[in-house]
């Protein structure tokens, strides 16, 4: 294995962002992130479709998985459920009717024994199976094609594309590698023919390992880049990284002393909900991007031990009128990752959190709506996705 250094003008280029405050920077935008940009569900959205997860009615599959992916095509909602040792993908049409799986758990070469992160482009789906492996298979047939090594150090991909042949863009989980000042590289780009690693000028401290991985959402034909506890959200371009839009939380932004917590001094200090954590998701659909927030708006009865009492919010970035819009998470402090496209915002509800929000009436008046197609449904226990826009 080879490491390779990012090149001079990309370093030039991160640190003379780095070196500058948000209001400082030559035309990128600023978003203003508080409390007060928070409103009802049914006040940010204007329209949602409500999408049944109809199951196999000859052989139920588990679609309530707690780690779970959305990939959305033209003809097929492609749902993974990453409850490993029993992961799987299953296809369903676009109304929601079960059409198969991609079930080959085992240890044969066509096989996998845990999903760690899925990647679909075009009529191939990408698997990473561990250990710097990604295994192909046809979509939507899912035959098999075959095996990409990356690099066998690489233990877990949660996050991969593909941005030309054979080098892919990643985010592997920490392996507790730091350098003098006590931060690592978050993103790396991979190359599958010769075994090369060369790193994005995008450092964390381990604290972001805490929450989780970076992520990336394609725009035309670059990537945005989003990692947790960032204020930044960066662009990768013709080889090239920039800032795409600063995150300004006001007094509510993590100090650098706060960014050297471990993670128990992360749990013990999350409770108090001091400052506002930027998740590190990333969506982006007609000039808008989505992102998850922890604490933007405090919870006084937070409990440590119930994850449905942590004060989560999505936020809605508008590019072009530079307005933040937010409502309280559906589905709270989720392992899921939902889809965005051609002005849509796709994500999964599963059993637990759909019956929720009709129960504290968090979808407001659309939950009218749900209740209904609930009740046509009859004795409907699976998960719902939803498909919605934002308002502009």
């Amino acid at each position: 294995m080879q490491n390779s250094t990012p090149s001079f003008l990309i370093i030039l280029i991160l640190s003379f962002f780095g070196c500058q405050s948000p209001e400082e920077g030559s035309g990128v935008p600023t978003f203003e992130i508080s409390e007060g940009s928070i409103s009802d569900f049914d006040e940010v959205i204007s329209s949602i479709e409500f999408i049944p997860l109809k199951n196999n009615a000859e052989s139920p599959v588990n679609l309530n998985c707690s780690v779970w992916k959305l990939e959305v095509t033209a003809d097929y909602l492609v749902y993974s459920t990453i409850c490993n040792p029993e992961a799987k993908i299953h296809l369903f049409d676009l109304s929601g009717n079960y059409i198969k799986s991609l079930a080959k758990n085992g240890n044969g070469p066509e096989e996998y024994q845990t999903i760690q992160g899925t990647y679909l482009q075009l009529d191939t789906l990408s698997i990473a199976v561990g250990a710097g492996q990604i295994k192909q298979y046809s979509f939507p047939d899912f035959n098999y094609l075959q095996n990409i090594s990356l690099n066998e150090a690489v233990m877990f991909l949660p996050n991969f594309t593909e941005i030309s042949k054979n080098k892919w863009l990643t985010s592997p989980m920490f392996n507790g590698e730091v350098d003098e000042n006590g931060e690592f590289n978050i993103f790396k780009i991979m190359d599958s023919s010769t075994g090369e690693i060369s790193d994005l000028p995008i450092k964390a401290t381990p604290l972001a390992a805490e929450i989780g991985e970076g992520e990336f959402e394609k725009l035309d034909k670059s990537l945005l880049l989003n990692f947790p506890f960032s204020d930044t959200i960066y662009q990768y371009k013709n080889e090239q990284v920039t800032p795409y839009a600063f995150l300004n939380f006001g007094d509510r932004k993590p100090t650098q002393e706060d960014m050297k917590m471990d993670g128990a001094q992360l749990e013990a200090t999350v409770t108090k909900q001091p400052f506002v954590i930027n998740m590190g998701k990333i969506w982006h659909t007609d000039d808008v991007s989505r992102l998850k927030t922890f604490a933007l708006a405090k919870n006084p009865e937070m409990d440590i031990t119930n994850m449905r009492t942590f004060p989560v919010h999505e936020v809605f970035l508008n590019h072009k009128t530079n307005q933040v819009t937010a409502f309280k998470s559906l589905a709270g402090w989720s392992n899921g990752k939902g889809d965005a496209q051609d002005g849509y915002f796709y994500d999964v509800l599963r059993t637990d959190d759909w019956i929720l929000a009709l129960e504290n009436g968090a979808l407001g008046k659309y939950g009218e709506q749900l209740e209904k197609m609930i009740d046509e449904l009859g004795d409907f226990e699976d998960s719902i996705l939803i498909k919605y826009q934002v308002k502009q």
